[in-house]
């Protein structure tokens, strides 16, 4: 099907009146007649979209298959939606390798493609064209890692590459890089235009700053507001601002108390929770990590909705699915950057550029705004609006993410130095370095990767293996396969000191102090310590075991709420107020502890080390947040940390005491009565149990105790 043709079509099937600028460009650059690799630049909201519809619609006129990368699981769903017009053929959300090889469309993760292209390469064949959305995130220090290798991938794929970028520098040299075209669309092709500013807060005194921005914003009347702040506490501090400048109530409390309970299946919320609800019912909203995952989806949905008008948000929304903002505000111009994460470093300009394309997207308005927050004692912020952004720079070079990559390949079967080799050789971080004219020390390829090799073989990753070139340790392996099954981003370091660990002890524990290593060892694992408050219980605990209060901080709360807290199934609530920690936080980072104390237990095994019988339950006992006699019913599909407890509270109130006086734990007095009363006595016993009742989780709980006593 000729060009003319494939448009016409695509017009028809999205009720279009004609193309864009956007994307008669990039089909004058040979979008539709020629296999050139093309870099589609061109601002937020301007059309490329309809760029990749175009080439995909072609590619499947023609017969052939497309992958179609993004940086975010958010946003496959929302690719599904752009491309279910052209097919319905659409392997996205949900969908696993094996579903890949039947779809004429995959919609996917840079990660997932990626890991696909190296273990089960098969799946990974096969495609004709690979669009790249958000290509500038090859900026970002951690989603950048994995895109160069996934385009590395692609280009040893011999697939077609078309990358879609809100902005770049150094275009020709990226267009060297990729052989690819560059498309690049003036910045009044958006849509709705952007209009730069700033918010002028440099003689406001430093108390009293929120309060002047909360009001500034209420003055300039541009909601709704999408307000990036780089700290979880200044989001939620200055969205309590904020609701302390409003007086109405937009939202139904009863109605809202009701959409809490039902997605974090519990009524009773943390301080944190009954905080952002306050918030809510005023149509302000905050939104970070620190948050239940299900409630931060719940506030973007009500921001995509417009209930929320003032939204306070980490970065991470800066990467995303659209919102109807009308204004983008940058409050702080210096984060943590992941690194240099013991200080704070300037926002790049790339960064900014990225945030303040959420604001005017097309189909909620035609006015667009972004302002910078410029506070006492900053320099100039009119950078951020000189649209000048840095050069990008391969990370792939650095120390650690070169090394994790040598072990992917490794364990993907490319053993030899040369497999390895030729897999550096094309990517960007290979490129850049020999283009540098002047080097004090010529760059040598082979020698940068001798050197790497030589480090991952002495700290024990990786062994020689004769002709056939390396292979991994168990160390190797077992770090290798976790973070290419979580697609977690941790440096190499936890891992090793974590094997240095069970080395030097020989033994597995299973207390406190094995949560507060793997807490201190591995951010995802730990909960975050709320600034500024202290617990006189914890830091005395930690006083005890030589710990000074100078060195408490997240780990070792975390860890304490974990082992004294979570694990005794106290309430969220309650947790948060006695540990002085993010309790929403606990399901997430107790989900990923016990995934880390499986790293634990591996490790173990592969020295030789021996497991003792109970640390499967001392594991499920961090991953479900109960106590030891309530595990066995915790188990059971649909029985919550709620019903455990009532089950606990029920047997302690009644049949501990008399005229039942039984004792053991809670399955063994279960079972006693079962066998003296009968299976009938016993289940009308159980529906007494608050929120047990006669439904499933009754059904389940007999199950359960029929069954160990048919063992007895």
């Amino acid at each position: 099907m000729h060009g003319n043709q494939i448009v016409e079509k695509i017009l028809k099937l999205k009720n279009w009146k004609k193309l864009n600028i956007t994307q008669e460009m990039a089909i004058k650059e040979g979008l539709l007649d020629s296999s050139n690799n093309l870099v589609v630049i061109a601002p937020t909201s301007s059309g490329k979209t309809g760029v990749a519809l175009l080439a995909t619609l072609q590619a499947l006129e023609a017969g052939k298959r497309i992958v179609y990368l993004v940086p975010m699981t958010p946003l496959i769903s929302e690719k599904e939606q752009d491309f279910g017009d052209i097919s319905n053929n659409i392997a996205g959300s949900n969908s696993s390798p094996s579903d890949w090889d039947k779809a004429d469309i995959v919609i996917t993760t840079f990660e997932a493609f990626y890991r696909t292209a190296l273990v089960s390469p098969t799946h990974a064949q096969g495609f004709a064209l690979a669009i790249i959305d958000e290509f500038h995130v090859l900026y970002d220090h951690l989603r950048g890692f994995n895109l160069e290798k996934v385009i590395t991938s692609l280009k040893e794929l011999g697939v077609r590459i078309i990358c879609l970028s809100a902005t770049f520098e150094d275009k020709q040299e990226i267009a060297e890089w990729l052989d690819a075209k560059v498309v690049l669309v003036p910045e009044d092709a958006r849509e709705v235009q952007l209009k730069h500013d700033e918010i002028d807060l440099s003689h406001v005194n430093l108390a009293k700053q929120n309060n002047e921005l909360c009001k500034r914003l209420l003055e300039m009347k541009k909601e709704p507001y999408l307000v990036f702040c780089t700290t979880k506490d200044s989001t939620s501090a200055r969205a309590r601002e904020m609701c302390s400048l409003l007086d109405k109530i937009l939202i139904d409390e009863v109605k809202l108390r009701e959409a809490f309970a039902k997605r974090l299946s519990r009524k009773k919320l943390t301080a944190q929770e009954e905080e952002l609800l306050k918030c809510l019912l005023k149509g302000v909203g905050f939104h970070h990590s620190g948050l239940d995952q299900r409630l931060r989806s719940l506030v973007e949905e009500m921001f995509a909705n417009k209930a929320i008008k003032y939204l306070f948000a980490t970065t991470g929304l800066a990467y995303g699915v659209n919102f109807p903002a009308k204004t983008v505000v940058l409050a702080d111009t210096s984060f943590y950057a992941p690194s240099t994460p013991s200080k704070r470093t300037p926002i790049p300009i790339y960064m900014y550029l990225q945030m303040a394309g959420r604001a005017g997207r097309p189909g909620f308005g035609n006015e667009g705004y972004a302002y910078v927050v410029k506070k006492k004692g900053q320099t100039d912020v009119t950078k951020y609006r000189s649209g000048v952004i840095e050069k990008a720079v391969s990370v792939v070079g650095e120390d650690d993410y070169f090394r994790k990559t040598i072990l992917e390949l490794v364990y993907s079967g490319r053993c030899r130095d040369d497999q390895i080799l030729g897999f550096f050789k094309n990517t960007f971080f290979n490129f850049q370095s020999e283009r540098q004219k002047v080097q004090f020390v010529p760059f040598n390829l082979f020698e940068v990767l001798k050197g790497h090799v030589q480090y991952l073989h002495s700290n024990g990753f990786i062994e020689a293996a004769g002709a056939a070139g390396y292979k991994l340790t168990g160390l190797g392996e077992v770090t290798i396969r976790f973070l290419f099954n979580t697609f977690t981003n941790y440096p190499l370091a936890p891992f090793l000191e974590l094997n240095n660990i069970l080395e030097k002890e020989r033994k597995i524990r299973m207390d406190l102090s094995i949560i507060h290593d793997i807490s201190r060892l591995f951010e995802g694992a730990c909960l975050s310590k709320y600034p500024r408050e202290k617990s006189e219980k914890i830091a005395s605990f930690y006083e005890n075991i030589g710990i000074h209060a100078s060195d408490q901080g997240s780990p070792e709360y975390s860890a304490y709420a974990i082992y004294y807290g979570w694990m005794e199934n106290q309430e969220l609530a309650d947790i948060e107020t006695n540990y002085k920690v993010f309790a929403s936080q606990c399901p997430q980072v107790a989900k990923e502890l016990s995934r880390l104390l499986t790293v634990y237990e591996k490790l173990a095994t592969r020295k030789g080390i021996t497991v003792p019988a109970n640390f499967r339950d001392f594991k499920d006992r961090v991953r479900f947040g109960v106590t030891e006699e309530e595990l066995p019913f915790k188990r059971l599909r649909g029985v919550g940390r709620g019903s455990t407890r009532k089950i606990k509270m029920y047997c302690d109130n009644n049949l501990r005491r008399p005229p039942w006086n039984l004792k053991g734990s809670i399955l063994e007095i279960f079972i006693q009565i079962y066998k003296k009363d009968g299976e009938n006595r016993f289940a009308e016993i159980l529906r007494y149990v608050k929120g047990i009742g006669k439904g499933k989780k009754h059904e389940k709980i007999v199950d359960l105790v029929r069954s160990k006593v048919g063992k007895t």
